[in-house]
């Protein structure tokens, strides 16, 4: 994100150089006032990187919180999807994550009579963007499902996933309710898979 604000402004500036060359050109007897005109130019360009010049970005959300975010949520999905009633849901996703979830709880587990046991690592997180000022945090995750079991009312592995072991890569969403975080979107970045993984994923 910052990267990306860094060229935005070095473009800005660029363009803003362009225009007062070609002003001076035409008008080489203001040149007193394009030389004023430059100073603006490039306060203006700069002042553009951020969203709000002079107004400081609140909220924004670390690496390190991120993480936690990302885990905590992880966790609570692995345990709704374990529990036989799926009860909480509402309480840590929202909008198309809720629905997609629901409609994977329904199909794959309600309907087949199983709960899952999923057990996830995360190996890599980057923040695309820090959920300032009440935004939609939104990370790059790269994760290794390390169990994922179907398991039938008595506790019995009915079948386990096979991908199992494999690295996945995704994008997910997450927006403030009250003091905590719900998911609120997510994008599996790899080829999809029969029983999708709810991690968050």
């Amino acid at each position: 994100m910052a990267a990306h604000r860094t060229i935005d402004a070095v473009i800005g500036l660029h363009r803003s150089v362009v225009a007062l060359v070609g002003t001076a050109l035409a008008v080489i007897v203001l040149s007193g006032c394009s030389s004023s005109s430059t100073s603006h130019s490039t306060s203006s360009a700069s002042g553009g990187a951020s969203e709000s010049p002079g107004t400081p970005q609140a909220g924004c959300v670390s690496q390190t919180q991120a993480k936690q975010i990302w885990t905590q949520i992880d966790n609570q999905l692995n345990a709704i999807v374990l529990d036989p009633t799926h009860a909480g849901l509402g309480n840590v996703a929202t909008g198309n994550a809720l629905a997609q979830i629901q409609q994977y709880i329904q199909t794959t587990l309600v309907q087949a009579n199983l709960t899952e046991k999923e057990v996830d690592r995360l190996d890599a997180l980057s923040v695309l963007n820090a959920g300032c000022n009440n935004g939609t945090l939104t990370v790059h995750v790269t994760m290794t499902v390390t169990r994922d079991d179907y398991l039938t009312p008595t506790g019995k592995v009915d079948h386990s996933d096979p991908q199992v072991g494999a690295t996945l890569h995704l994008d997910e969403s997450y927006m403030r309710a009250g003091s905590g975080w719900k998911e609120s979107d997510f994008t599996n970045l790899d080829a999809p898979s029969q029983t999708p993984q709810l991690v968050s994923a």
